[in-house]
């Protein structure tokens, strides 16, 4: 699913840039966005509101809105929507940002988006359209080691 994901978010980021009067599309992208056009073109509707099973590479992520953090996984997507769970119901319109990470290949997602239905149930089931310039960033994986400056076994009191 990450790499279905990684595929949407160039195609929606050169959507939202095209779609925009700021940030004008190379000729370069313009033929990227019209290949994209091509390969997405059956998966432009918007799925009818329900519960969706889990598939067996269902995504972790985090929904951020209104001053929180909400977990929630990614079930489906497609070129209009990504179809979410998550266990709290959050009002339909809602502008929310979908945050996911990819510890392998150490790539975080930040999508802007706004909630097109909401399927109560348990858990709860989002469909959210993105509606703005998607990011994809790299970081740095490093190993940290823990260590404490204050040593196990007998120590000297300090008074004072």
């Amino acid at each position: 699913m990450i790499e279905k994901l990684d595929f949407l978010v160039r195609f929606w980021e050169l959507k939202a840039r095209n779609a925009s009067l700021g940030s004008p599309l190379t000729a370069q992208e313009q033929l990227e966005l019209l290949s994209l056009m091509q390969l997405v073109t059956q998966g432009l509707e918007v799925p009818t509101a329900g519960p969706v099973p889990r598939p067996k590479g269902a995504l972790p992520a985090e929904l951020i809105g209104d001053g929180g953090i909400i977990s929630a996984e990614v079930r489906a997507l497609n070129a209009s929507v990504v179809v979410v769970t998550c266990a709290p119901v959050l009002p339909k319109g809602a502008r929310v940002i979908l945050r996911a990470t990819d510890a392998v290949s150490a790539v975080e997602y930040a999508l802007p988006c706004s909630i097109v239905w909401v399927h109560r149930g348990s858990p709860t089931t989002l469909a959210l359209a993105v509606d703005g310039i998607p990011t994809r960033e790299r970081f740095e994986v490093t190993e940290t080691r823990m260590t404490s400056g204050l040593a196990l076994g007998k120590r000297e009191r300090l008074v004072g």
